[in-house]
């Protein structure tokens, strides 16, 4: 028979034993919401924001199963991302309020501070530009005492944006250019893009083109640079109105062209339906109908697909 002591230890063991698996199963699960989110990634970054949903949902019922509360605050952030570019602000800001209390709760300062700004977006999506700029200035102090300079440079963007809207060229001039030098030291590459194309359009609205077309060139080289293909589509779209706005409607149709083959390979109709039109027009203007025809046809075919 066993002595007390004997038995004692036995269950210690075991205890521990258990303890050792739970913690694998654990980490384990923990692996599977990070794998799950890293291919939604790259789903959100080819603009397939229903693969990104869909790949960052099975992110969030993994981190939930463990009771993972920074992952959980993760996961419903991305979420408000993928619902905030396809317009979805009522669920954004649902899912964006769930992740600000979990960040609140396990006192994730930049956590909280992305929810914020991304809150800031949705206002200036509709004009809220105050509280918008409210919003900004809470992340700003937030992300500064987390010693985040990448966050820092991407409120100083958005404030950027805001300012530009307001017309306030100086300020939206200063804000812009700290985002940039920001962005440069950290290399990140993805706010330098959208850096760049904030200076690139403040310098088109003051009637310095040669410097806007600058700015705009280098957004694109950035995005093409860590291959961001949402951002690749964009930054094509807005040189090509660069160039239709000048009158250089050679060079518009070759960049709404380019936009057009990224967004039919990443199955973006919205954006492909405007390229197509906007090539329409601009045919139809230089008098190449049979061109123009082509490109009609491809724009018929598109809207009898959806």
């Amino acid at each position: 028979m066993k002595k007390p002591m004997e038995i004692c230890v036995f269950l210690i063991c075991l205890f521990l034993i258990a303890a050792c698996a739970s913690d694998n199963a654990t980490v384990a699960v923990k692996q599977k919401a990070r794998n799950a989110e890293d291919r939604a990634l790259e789903a959100y970054h080819r603009g397939d924001m229903e693969g990104a949903i869909f790949l960052f949902e099975q992110a969030l019922e993994q981190d939930q199963s463990v009771n993972n509360l920074p992952g959980i605050a993760s996961d419903l952030h991305n979420l408000a991302r993928c619902y905030v570019n396809l317009g979805h602000d009522d669920n954004a800001r649902k899912v964006l309020n769930e992740a600000l209390e979990i960040n609140n709760t396990i006192e994730d300062k930049s956590g909280i501070a992305d929810n914020y700004t991304l809150l800031a977006t949705i206002h200036m999506h509709h004009s809220e530009y105050e509280e918008a700029l409210a919003l900004l200035d809470k992340s700003y102090s937030l992300y500064e005492e987390d010693k985040n300079r990448t966050g820092m440079a991407t409120v100083l963007n958005n404030m950027g944006s805001i300012y530009l809207k307001q017309e306030l060229y100086d300020q939206s001039f200063a804000a812009i250019d700290d985002a940039i030098g920001m962005h440069e030291k950290e290399k990140n590459h993805g706010g330098l893009a959208a850096a760049y194309n904030n200076m690139g359009y403040l310098y088109e609205l003051t009637e310095k083109k040669d410097r806007a077309l600058e700015y705009y060139m280098r957004a694109l080289r950035e995005d093409k640079y860590i291959e961001n293909s949402l951002g690749i589509s964009s930054d094509l779209h807005i040189i090509a109105e660069f160039y239709k706005n000048i009158g250089g409607f050679e060079e518009a149709l070759f960049y709404y062209k380019r936009a057009s083959e990224v967004n039919r390979r990443l199955n973006l109709t919205a954006r492909l339906r405007d390229d197509l039109q906007n090539i329409i027009d601009i045919l139809a203007s230089m008098g190449r109908e049979e061109e123009r025809q082509l490109y009609m046809q491809a724009l018929e075919e598109l809207e009898q697909a959806l």
